[in-house]
């Protein structure tokens, strides 16, 4: 099967799932963390003098208990959508990989790097455990910071990684503009942490794609496909030539005959 260019990062792919594109649901903890829609996306504010971003949404979600029972129910598909999971303790990580195990998404997303959850930490055996799972897994990786992470997951034989995430800022998670010069940057490392294995890294590139020129630049980087995530709460964004649209067809067009954007488990 082979993916499109064009990710919904989450938590947005649960709110707006276009056409062509492939949602990330979540991000989903083992616990239900409560808090109404409305006053998440108050979270979310734009600094026009600085096209960007800032979000404090902080993994608000219903738990992968929900997940698990819509799936069941036949109310909610995974099979063409990315997961993305994160834990607080390793027996939270383990009940959430055990969910992905149920619901089979395209892929399970490990969100290593949300700026609003305080220190990031994770078990020594995560990433080989979440390979375990027979599910095709993506590290999202932050912006800063990022080598040890990196390093330990494609030790552990992960081969797809989200680069970036939000900027950690004092009022949140920033993202738009002038994230994306830090993004392009985070990709050159990784490049050049792989060496001549580079030809194994699988990269979806996310951080201020506001327009089809931005693709380019991403394109230019060697990912294989490209994320938007703040910018599609604009309803004009969505239905503008030069917004999503544009930009998914920049995509299609930029980066087909890439490697998908995953790959089954030890196939990298």
């Amino acid at each position: 099967m082979t993916t499109p260019r064009l990710v919904v990062s989450a938590p947005f792919g649960n709110y707006v799932q276009p056409e062509g594109a492939v949602a990330t649901l979540g991000t989903f903890t083992a616990l239900r963390r409560p808090g109404r829609l409305w006053r998440i996306l108050k979270t979310v504010r734009y600094y026009p003098r600085l096209r960007a971003w800032v979000n404090k949404i902080g993994l608000r979600n219903p738990g992968i208990e929900w997940l698990e029972r819509k799936v069941d129910a036949g109310k909610i598909t995974c099979a063409d959508k990315l997961v993305s999971v994160h834990g607080f303790s390793p027996d939270e990580w383990w009940r959430l990989l055990d969910g992905i195990q149920r619901v089979r998404p395209l892929a399970v997303e490990l969100n290593m790097s949300c700026p609003n959850v305080g220190e990031i930490d994770w078990p020594e055996d995560l990433f080989a455990r979440a390979i375990g799972t027979g599910v095709p897994v993506i590290a999202k990786l932050p912006p800063v910071q990022f080598e040890t992470m990196f390093e330990q997951a494609w030790a552990a034989g992960i081969r797809s990684f989200h680069a970036c995430n939000t900027l950690p800022v004092p009022a949140g998670g920033l993202s738009g503009k002038p994230l994306k010069p830090v993004a392009l940057q985070c990709i050159r490392r990784l490049h050049e942490l792989v060496g001549s294995s580079a030809d194994e890294l699988r990269l979806i590139g996310g951080g201020g794609i506001r327009a089809v020129e931005d693709v380019d630049d991403y394109a230019a980087h060697g990912v294989v496909a490209v994320a938007v995530g703040t910018k599609v709460m604009n309803p004009g964004y969505l239905l503008s030539d030069r917004g999503i649209r544009g930009i998914r067809a920049r995509a299609e067009g930029l980066l087909a005959g890439r490697p998908d954007i995953v790959s089954p488990p030890g196939h990298p």
